[in-house]
């Protein structure tokens, strides 16, 4: 899996510096929403109050919500953004000179700095384009790469304060990686995936824990050598370590009990389908005999749910073919 689910989206690849788009829900909340139209004529005096009126309330806007932050990197870079789409779409023959007197008049202490992290951003937008197909023929290992070799000449250091959330996540990715190679049993593998959640997400790994245990309980259970040994285990010492795990990741004792009630179901599911395959396998050939053989088996087996399975395979879905996901399915 190439990314990672919780990843949020701040700056990233996107191409920010192209086409108009309208103002983020955040700001449109405190803005106006009439935009003026572009004429050939020049703007009435209403016309020019009113963009007036939108910018002080934007600059308010930004100094109230980001001046906090404001020498942070990433936070720059946000401002940059809803300053682009504000500019663009009110000025699209001289957005970059309205985006600059803006900056000016919102931040002068940083005009300099932020003036020049938007000509970065603006290269990159642009070598993105370009690059675009050159990219999607390369393997993800390879483009990881290059786009860190390119953040890295344009923004220094600082490209990692700006795309922080995608360092993160591909950090913890390497290390899962690097666990899924590991010959340790299940109960070391959960302990060094939490380490590995707490290394790779120094800043938000409480909260993460907190609101999505689900999400990492299964990505840790996604993994084949993971799998492999819940598979041999047997089920008493399996449903210990699925316990454990969960636990580790913050589950309370309700829906610890919860959910080895549901592992157990499953379990049981599971056999009852095993159980239909093996003789299912054991009827050949397509003659009505058979047909109606397989018919009775589905009845014996899934009684009311005889006509879903039967649906299924006929659209050529046999939902017992796969190996089991303990913990999972």
């Amino acid at each position: 899996m190439a990314a990672v689910f919780w990843h949020e989206r701040h700056s990233s690849d996107a191409a920010t510096l192209q086409a108009p788009a309208a103002p983020s829900p955040a700001m449109t909340a405190t803005l106006p929403q009439s935009t003026p139209s572009v004429q050939a004529t020049k703007p009435s005096q209403d016309a020019l109050t009113q963009r007036n009126l939108e910018e002080e309330e934007l600059i308010g806007y930004l100094q109230r919500t980001f001046g906090t932050y404001i020498q942070h990197p990433k936070v720059q870079v946000q401002v940059l953004e809803k300053l682009m789409r504000f500019v663009q779409s009110r000025y699209p023959e001289n957005w970059r000179e309205q985006l600059a007197i803006l900056v000016s008049a919102a931040f002068p202490e940083l005009q300099d700095r932020l003036m020049q992290t938007f000509a970065a951003l603006e290269t990159y937008t642009e070598w993105m384009n370009s690059e675009r197909y050159a990219l999607m023929s390369l393997s993800d290992a390879e483009k990881r790469t290059r786009l860190w070799q390119k953040r890295e000449a344009l923004f220094g250091e600082q490209a990692y304060e700006i795309w922080k959330d995608q360092w993160q996540a591909e950090q913890f990715q390497d290390r899962l990686a690097n666990l899924e190679l590991s010959s340790a049993p299940v109960e070391e593998k959960i302990t060094q995936y939490k380490q590995q959640i707490l290394a790779s997400f120094p800043d938000k790994a409480e909260r993460l824990i907190a609101n999505k245990k689900q999400e990492l309980t299964d990505r840790f259970l996604s993994l084949p050598s993971v799998q492999e040994q819940l598979r041999d285990m047997p089920p008493a010492q399996r449903y210990a370590q699925l316990r454990h795990l969960r636990k580790e990741l913050g589950m309370d004792e309700a829906a610890l009990t919860r959910w080895e009630d549901l592992d157990k179901t499953r379990d049981e599911r599971r056999a009852n389908g095993d159980a239909y395959m093996a003789q299912r396998q054991a009827l050949t050939g397509g003659d009505a005999q058979n047909a109606a053989s397989i018919q009775a088996l589905q009845r014996k087996y899934f009684g009311n749910e005889a006509d879903i399975i039967a649906a299924e395979e006929a659209s050529g879905y046999f939902r017992f073919e796969n190996s089991q996901q303990y913990g999972i399915n």
